[in-house]
């Protein structure tokens, strides 16, 4: 296991994704932190990581607030013993045209997808800077490369997430800390089942495909840094003519 040692902080972990990647971490060894709101879904969620014989806890936590996101990273640390990795994975999407966008979208999606990114990073960095290592990886989308449109608001956030993470990349690199950007596109968020002969196989990838993505970040080498990588199905946004 290439991870046996470490403890892992993710975001948005109480399903879906961030689920998938504190799966895919335990299963590699690591110890995984899973921050998300406090409820039972959480519960369910550290349970199912329990039962499969990894090391989980419940970091609950409303990540678009300073206080509480300061509380779950420090009671992560206490009762793991380190902190090695941090996945900022929450965050969600939501569209509509901007002269309809009602400014509490707004709000929601720029709290959640990036003010989250900044909270989590502003309370682990000076641990990852003291210990000089560790690994960041940022979840954001192809929507923080390409506008589309409907969706200015959630691409506003997701720009500007790869714009903070890219600049603390830079901050950091002295510190030994490598910072990935891991951009998916047409994730089978929903867990609908997509058998493998199906046409819509190639339409859509599954969390556990990006976790599988972000494990393999985490494990390389500490003098191997990744930048940003996109991951998507091979049949989205793509037609042959004639």
């Amino acid at each position: 296991m290439t991870l046996s040692g470490q403890s892992a902080l993710i975001t948005g972990a109480s399903r879906g994704l961030g689920l998938a990647i504190a799966r895919a971490l335990a299963a590699e060894g690591a110890a995984v932190a899973c921050v998300a709101r406090p409820g039972a879904e959480l519960d369910r969620a550290v349970a199912s990581l329990a039962q499969s014989g990894w090391r989980a806890i419940a970091a609950p936590a409303d990540v678009t607030q300073a206080d509480q996101v300061a509380a779950a990273v420090r009671s992560s640390v206490e009762r793991l013993g380190r902190l090695d990795i941090v996945v900022l994975n929450a965050g969600t999407w939501m569209g509509a045209p901007l002269v309809e966008m009602p400014e509490s979208t707004w709000d929601l999606l720029l709290d959640l997808n990036l003010k989250h990114a900044f909270l989590t990073l502003k309370e682990a960095l000076p641990i990852l800077i003291q210990q000089r290592g560790g690994t960041v990886v940022g979840i954001a989308s192809l929507g923080g490369f390409v506008g589309q449109p409907g969706a200015a608001a959630y691409a506003a956030s997701k720009w500007g997430l790869r714009g903070l993470l890219e600049s603390v990349a830079l901050e950091v690199k002295p510190h030994g800390i490598r910072v990935s950007i891991v951009a998916p596109h047409n994730i089978n968020s929903a867990g609908r089942t997509i058998a493998a002969g199906s046409p819509d196989r190639e339409h859509a990838i599954e969390p556990a495909e990006v976790a599988a993505l972000v494990a393999h970040i985490c494990a390389a080498p500490a003098h191997v840094s990744v930048g940003n990588v996109s991951i998507w199905p091979v049949g989205a946004g793509l037609r042959s003519e004639g």
